[in-house]
């Protein structure tokens, strides 16, 4: 006669287990926890295999058919992440726009990404140096987008709408800039900033040469925005 089951027992699901290394959201699973790690992890502090497979549920063989080494989930992450800040920057522009107008939304598109995804942005821009990969020499996705802001601006130049005569130089100082807009406000919430919008205006304009234009107004109360910080508004 079989063992009584218990009524607990009884009502428990099955759970189907796929085999190690197996399953097609695996691969997924292992980016997802290693961003987690990244976006949490403290400075010095290296994110390892075997913390990213115990993250992510799994065994650390299982890794390896999807990835060769720590340093190529790090690459794979650190390049996902870099698609989605330059997805962020095409959605807050019309590519017909004028050169400078989108030089403009795009850096709105950047700090809406930095506001939106905090733990993404800090994989890209703050990680300290044991989790940035031996070989990262390029990083083919993020010149993409930084490629976005200086192409705008150099279309601004040609349209008479800026006056910069380095748009790359002048559009990496503007890239630098902008993380310090979007991570000084909540890094010193007690200092008295202006609006996003106004220092953003006196960047884009200063950097990047720009036209004198118009100082955007906030279009919604601060606590209708969700950021970074309680003093990003548009």
């Amino acid at each position: 006669m079989p063992p009584r089951r218990s009524p607990a027992a009884a009502e428990a699901p099955v759970r189907t287990v796929n085999k190690r290394g197996q399953g097609t959201g695996l691969r997924r699973e292992i980016l997802t926890a290693a961003a987690a790690l990244l976006a949490d992890a403290s400075a010095g502090q290296a994110v390892t295999l075997r913390g990213i497979a115990r993250r992510a549920g799994i065994a650390a063989p299982s890794i390896y058919p999807h990835f060769a080494d720590r340093d190529a989930i790090l690459a794979a992450v650190v390049a996902e992440s870099f698609e989605d800040l330059a997805a962020s920057m095409r959605a807050a522009t019309d590519p017909e726009a004028p050169g400078a107008e989108r030089v403009r939304t795009l850096c709105r598109g950047y700090l809406d990404f930095a506001a939106r995804s905090p733990g993404r942005y800090r994989v890209l821009f703050e990680r300290t140096g044991p989790n940035i990969s031996a070989d990262a020499r390029s990083y083919p996705a993020g010149l993409a987008a930084f490629d976005l802001l200086s192409s705008a601006l150099a279309d601004a130049v040609a349209q008479g709408g800026a006056s910069s005569t380095d748009p790359v130089g002048d559009s990496a100082a503007l890239w630098t800039a902008l993380h310090g807009l979007a991570t000084l406000p909540a890094a010193t919430p007690g200092f008295p900033w202006p609006p996003t919008s106004q220092l953003l205006d006196r960047l884009t304009t200063g950097l990047a040469h720009l036209a004198t234009a118009a100082v955007d107004r906030c279009a919604a109360p601060a606590s209708d925005i969700v950021s970074t910080a309680s003093t990003l508004c548009w």
